[in-house]
């Protein structure tokens, strides 16, 4: 992915849980005080974040949905289709392998590959290996912000918590990119 093809926008893509079921990690207190940390029932909500960055931009295309399948992957790659096509370019969307990704196995995967036929390409990375997808690092940074240790007791103000991240990243691709670990992100260089 050092070298995309020219006129093609590379996607990463990648789908993430948000529930009302805090993700637990190490927290710094002071001594002789203890964080509490709800645990919400046996059945919280859940929403899924599904994602793409441009490899080369750090542009964001974003969709949530109440499950993680075939049609909220569709919506994503829509998304990411009607963004290029402003631009007069095809896409390239690199993903992870679960059934509902693969026009083989989905009915609505397979109606938008013969849809966008010669603007849309779907590269699948290695079964059990999230080293190899980028998106991942994305995902890592949007945990520690957003669901590690979280207080919330409604979706709704968990799912603003997103909604702000994904607005950070927004205004800032350059930050995305480097999260990313894309060639494409400019170095920082020390001002002395």
């Amino acid at each position: 992915m050092r070298h995309p093809p020219r006129g093609a926008d590379v996607y990463v893509e990648d789908e993430a849980e948000l529930s009302l079921f805090p993700t637990l990690t190490r927290t710094w207190m002071l001594r002789g005080q203890q964080r509490k940390v709800r645990a919400p029932g046996v059945r919280p909500p859940k929403r899924h974040e599904c994602a793409a960055a441009d490899w080369r931009t750090g542009d964001l295309c974003k969709v949530r949905a109440k499950k993680r399948n075939a049609v909220a992957f569709c919506k994503l790659v829509e998304k990411c289709m009607a963004r290029s096509t402003r631009r007069k370019r095809r896409v390239i969307l690199v993903t992870d392998g679960p059934r509902f990704h693969k026009p083989e196995h989905s009915r609505l995967v397979r109606a938008l590959c013969q849809k966008y036929a010669h603007r849309l390409t779907l590269i699948y990375i290695p079964t059990y290996s999230p080293e190899c997808m980028p998106m991942e690092q994305l995902w890592n940074d949007w945990r520690d912000n957003v669901t590690h240790n979280h207080d919330r007791d409604q979706i709704n103000e968990l799912t603003a918590d997103s909604d702000l991240y994904f607005a950070r990243c927004k205004r800032n691709p350059q930050r995305v990119l480097q999260t990313l670990g894309s060639p494409f992100a400019k170095r920082q260089r020390n001002k002395t």
